[in-house]
């Protein structure tokens, strides 16, 4: 679940900033991110869901994957409606 969440925020800036980026650009977003009170924010409340909750699925609601759509959904930013990649 962490892996997840890691890499989604990651992949959002390192193309969020909708230009090229170098290898060693990529490189500084993965290090950075790495030691980020960000990232220890998402694994503290990843910990904490996962000591909370008793099944991981509630009738047709997978409540994992509501969790990890709702960590990207808080902490990684959409981006615009008309951008592109190359």
């Amino acid at each position: 679940m962490g892996y997840i969440v890691d890499l989604t925020v990651i992949l959002c800036d390192v193309f969020g900033s909708h230009r090229d980026v170098s290898r060693s650009e990529a490189q500084s977003v993965i290090n950075k991110f790495g030691s980020s009170s960000l990232r220890t924010s998402i694994h503290n409340d990843i910990s904490g869901f996962i000591r909370t909750v008793p099944q991981y699925h509630y009738g047709d609601n997978d409540v994992v994957m509501a969790k990890i759509i709702g960590l990207i959904s808080r902490n990684c930013d959409p981006p615009p409606a008309n951008a592109t990649y190359k």
